[in-house]
């Protein structure tokens, strides 16, 4: 591929440079992501083991209010860890959320390997801290529940992970204001809604990390290639379609700039005229 090339592919796509490694500030950022990843995992793992010591279903599933307490604890408890982690490493606090930061070159691979393994001990840890304020067996291992198969769990994970990185990528990398303010916030509430969805299914993971720190602590693996390679997924897709809204968002900018300011608001202006000259045509022909 010629430089050329590879140049106008990077305008394309990409805003800039990845930044350039510098181990102080990587090991700083990856201590803060432990810090902020073993408080979201204690506080939701141990809210989860609240929820669920209540009597279960029938058929052994989950109830309506457990498993709004298991989102909340889980929204509640990300939104925590990212207002105390967010300001030094950026917060991801979760393996398929960085694989997009990576692809998408806001940090270098070197802080990403020292921030993916803070955030692997992070979950350890929290999930260690929250099995031993309890007396009885962790609960919130990941698992398949009765009436739902492997490609049922996986499809699931993969598409609410997939939410979950498309709201970080377009809100927070974007740089939406006012909501990246609010970004600990916005992603709460992806994250609590995702589990509202996912929990009586598998008990949702769109998170490896969390999944796996559960899975250390219990020893239970059952169906553990699910809820790493479906976020996983469900990530990388959400990049690619971040990509697809830079390229276009970039090639729409350089078109502007040819053409100019007067063409392009002309361009437009018949853009909203035809949207909605064919809106209400529908609209007319649907009452008629």
């Amino acid at each position: 591929m010629s430089t050329n090339l590879r140049v106008k592919l990077r305008e394309t796509f990409l805003n800039g440079e990845a930044p350039k490694p510098n181990l102080r500030a990587d090991l700083l950022a990856a201590f803060a992501e432990l810090i902020g990843m073993t408080i979201f995992i204690f506080l939701a793992l141990a809210g989860v083991q609240a929820a669920l010591e209540a009597p279960k279903t029938e058929t052994g599933g989950p109830t309506v209010s457990q498993i709004q307490s298991v989102a909340f604890s889980f929204g509640t408890g990300i939104t925590v860890g990212l207002f105390v982690c967010a300001p030094y490493s950026g917060g991801a606090l979760n393996p398929a959320v960085l694989l997009c930061l990576l692809i998408t070159r806001q940090m270098s691979w070197m802080r990403g390997a020292l921030i993916f393994i803070a955030e692997i001990v992070g979950a350890i840890l929290g999930a260690y801290f929250a099995n031993w304020t309890t007396a009885n067996i962790l609960q919130g291992v990941n698992a398949l529940n009765p009436g739902f198969n492997y490609a049922q769990g996986f499809f699931a994970e993969m598409l609410l992970t997939f939410v979950l990185c498309a709201v970080v990528l377009f809100v927070i990398v974007e740089n939406q204001e006012p909501l990246v303010k609010f970004a600990p916030i916005v992603v709460g509430l992806t994250v609590f809604m995702c589990h509202m969805i996912g929990t009586p299914i598998d008990g949702t993971s769109i998170n490896p990390a969390r999944s796996f720190g559960a899975a250390v602590v219990t020893g239970r693996w059952a169906n553990s290639w699910i809820f790493w390679f479906g976020p996983l997924i469900g990530g990388f897709f959400a990049t690619i379609v971040y990509f697809i809204h830079k390229g276009f968002t970039n090639a729409f900018v350089r078109t502007c700039n040819t053409l100019g300011k007067k063409n392009a608001l002309m361009t437009l202006k018949l853009t909203f005229f035809f949207f909605f000259f064919f809106f209400f045509l529908d609209r007319f022909a649907a009452a008629h």
